[in-house]
């Protein structure tokens, strides 16, 4: 490669808003040398191949200068809302795929497009909140790879993409096992079910980013257009199997979690229980007391203990043989 690519690469993090295009042509000798956008459109010949990372509104240029399907670019002019999109023409194929802001919360999502031919990879940059669009193309940019293969780089691509989703995995499972810890040990709980919730939520959102992805990994091995050869077709399926697999991570993740939020819910349902239990002999033990206070309070002019010069003193005895006899009795039940 160029010895001018790991400036060109280091120069991708540009102030907030700003945005800028990359084109690298594959040379023979040297790998992947810095172009531009007014050389490629001068020069192309069949036989060259380009890396690109472009924004929206240039790749809208790149679109409608190349005559692609106006349907494409009519998405492209309007706000973009598509979660997923697929085109598979004669000589191109062009996605958009929806990945998760890693750095946000997990409910926002980035637009990413892919333009490909058989000599062509154009990222598209439709809306990166979190920088990773940018990233993953210096990751693999940075690859030094001398084989001029739109899947190879593509596979690069996506791996970069996703490298750091293995730390969200380990931070929501981390999470949920300081609330399982704690649900263990007996301590506050204070908390606990936001943080389960909350992890349900990101659990169930990379799911569905990488079904997403691996769907638009599915379509692409089928190479209808055969824009993709045999060797492009195997690092297709690799980077495919690698994102199932940290499918079925999520999926274990998620049952992981449920079982913590069983285990809470089974803890605040025994909690519950407990206090309607004290709360019940509470009000079994004092139920004789509250009939004994009824009866003596009718004052009827008949009843004998009205003259009794002890009458008082013999309720009181009353009374609390009767919430000692209860006491006794609960005491056995509980045995």
């Amino acid at each position: 490669m160029g010895n001018n690519i790991g400036i060109v690469v280091d120069e991708l993090f540009l102030g907030e808003g700003e945005k800028m295009d990359y084109i690298y042509k594959f040379d023979t000798d040297n790998g992947f040398e810095k172009s531009d956008i007014k050389s490629f459109y001068d020069v192309i010949e069949d036989d060259d191949f380009y890396l690109m990372y472009l924004g929206k509104d240039s790749f809208i240029d790149f679109a409608k200068t190349y005559k692609l399907d106006n349907a494409i670019i009519d998405l492209l002019v309007s706000d973009i809302s598509t979660k997923t999109y697929m085109a598979v023409e004669d000589n191109y194929t062009f996605a958009i795929l929806e990945m998760l802001d890693i750095k946000g919360n997990l409910d926002t999502s980035d637009l990413v497009g892919f333009y490909i031919e058989n000599n062509r990879l154009i990222i598209v940059d439709l809306y990166d909140r979190d920088a990773s669009t940018s990233v993953a193309f210096r990751r693999m940019i940075s690859k030094k790879s001398a084989a001029r293969s739109p899947g190879r780089l593509l596979k690069f691509f996506i791996a970069a993409l996703i490298s750091n989703h293995t730390r969200v995995f380990e931070d929501i499972k981390n999470q949920t096992a300081a609330v399982e810890d704690r649900i263990i040990k007996n301590k506050k709980l204070t908390s606990s079910i936001d943080i389960i919730t909350d992890n349900r939520h990101k659990a169930l959102n990379l799911y569905t980013s990488y079904e997403r992805l691996i769907d638009t990994l599915e379509l692409l091995t089928e190479n209808e257009n055969d824009i993709f050869d045999e060797d492009d077709i195997k690092h297709l399926k690799s980077i495919a199997f690698r994102v199932e697999r940290y499918s079925s991570n999520i999926t274990y993740l998620n049952d992981y979690i449920n079982n913590v939020k069983d285990s809470y819910t089974s803890k605040m349902d025994l909690s519950m229980n407990n206090t309607m239990k004290i709360l019940t002999v509470i009000t079994a033990i004092f139920t004789p007391i509250t009939i004994i206070t009824g009866w003596y309070g009718m004052n009827f002019d008949n009843m004998p203990e009205l003259e009794w010069n002890f009458g008082y003193i013999y309720v009181i005895i009353l009374s609390l043989a009767s919430i000692i006899l209860g006491f006794i009795i609960f005491r056995r039940l509980d045995e």
